[in-house]
């Protein structure tokens, strides 16, 4: 949709892509890092970090009050 409103209009457009995110309504058996954590943490099993540990992530949470918002411009 992104790319045929830049095609229609010639504007400048950005597509996001947010990866890791999480927030209500969220399956706990998705295969997400944070679904994962929390999956294992309620169970009191001990939480999987893959790798050696010093890999770091960006976790956005997703509130239901969060509603994505566009400014749209035309000059």
């Amino acid at each position: 949709m992104t790319m045929a409103y830049h095609r229609e209009h010639g504007i400048d457009t950005r597509i996001v892509r947010i990866f890791n995110t999480y927030g209500p309504r969220m399956r706990l058996n998705d295969g997400r890092v944070v679904p994962a954590f929390i999956s294992q943490a309620l169970q009191n099993r001990p939480v999987t970090v893959f790798g050696d540990g010093s890999q770091t992530r960006s976790i956005l949470l997703r509130s239901i009050e969060c509603i994505p918002r566009c400014d749209v411009r035309h000059d």
